[in-house]
């Protein structure tokens, strides 16, 4: 609705995965680049990174599938992990042996996987969002799958996206968690990186940069703290208010008035 009263090509804050928004934040930087250093030069075996709600975890992940693709490494992104280990084996399967008959055992499976790894290797990546979920089982599972190994190095490379309450799981799970070749967390951001990420979505939306007043997204920062999901949200809801009182900018009072509709979310 409010799209055309400022100009944009599209909106600029939904919450939604769209890497046309993607803002390189320093703790973006870091955790790709650390996410491809363990995966070309490490060759460890299991990443891990984690964060709170509303962090950038989902963005990453699929930055890294995108990114991975484009380097021809064979990468699942598995965005839902409440699945069983056979669900986990057959899908492993279906996506890298490549149209073989891989309705068999669990066992059976592992074989022919192990085989496609040791025929290709480290091609092989898988990306786990929302890792916190994963179950006993299915944490046993991707173990075995980390003993694959040659020399070089292991043979399939995992990266598991969590909240914290992932890491205080794993530690239930000593031969999981020594296996954690690189470890990250993502944390919200700073009050530049809210203004500059603000500024940037409403550039690539085919907005004015200076739509939220200095005042404004000092408010926005003090309230959300710098996640970005939140900004998103705030952001978005400060937008359709000035529609609705046609103004062409957002001041702090405007963030000030929608504060209340964010006690849910803010505790």
């Amino acid at each position: 609705m409010f799209e055309e009263f400022f100009g944009f090509k599209k909106s600029p804050f939904k919450n939604t995965v769209d890497l046309d928004f993607l803002f390189w934040a320093e703790n973006i930087k870091e955790s790709y680049a650390r996410i491809l250093y363990q995966i070309f030069e490490l060759k460890g075996g299991l990443s891990l990174i984690l964060g709170e709600i509303g962090c950038g975890k989902t963005t990453l992940s699929k930055l890294l599938e995108k990114d991975l693709k484009e380097k021809e490494k064979k990468t699942l992104l598995l965005l839902d992990p409440l699945i069983s280990p056979s669900a986990f084996l057959n899908l492993l399967a279906k996506n890298f042996l490549e149209g073989e008959n891989y309705k068999k055992s669990k066992t059976a499976l592992r074989s022919e996987l192990e085989k496609k790894f040791i025929s290709d290797p480290f091609k092989f990546i898988i990306l786990i969002d929302e890792a916190q979920l994963l179950s006993s089982k299915l944490l046993e599972e991707i173990r075995l799958l980390l003993n694959m190994e040659i020399p070089e190095g292991k043979l399939l490379q995992i990266v598991l996206f969590g909240q914290m309450e992932l890491k205080r799981k794993l530690k239930k799970y000593p031969a999981i968690m020594q296996r954690v070749a690189i470890a990250y967390t993502l944390n919200p951001y700073s009050e530049e990186e809210t203004e500059s990420y603000i500024k940037h979505r409403l550039k690539v939306a085919g907005g004015e940069e200076d739509i939220f007043e200095k005042e404004a997204i000092k408010e926005i920062f003090s309230i959300t703290k710098g996640y970005p999901r939140l900004i998103n949200s705030l952001c978005s809801n400060a937008l359709f208010v000035a529609f609705t009182r046609n103004k062409k900018r957002v001041d702090k009072e405007i963030v000030s008035l929608i504060k209340k509709d964010f006690e849910f979310h803010l505790g």
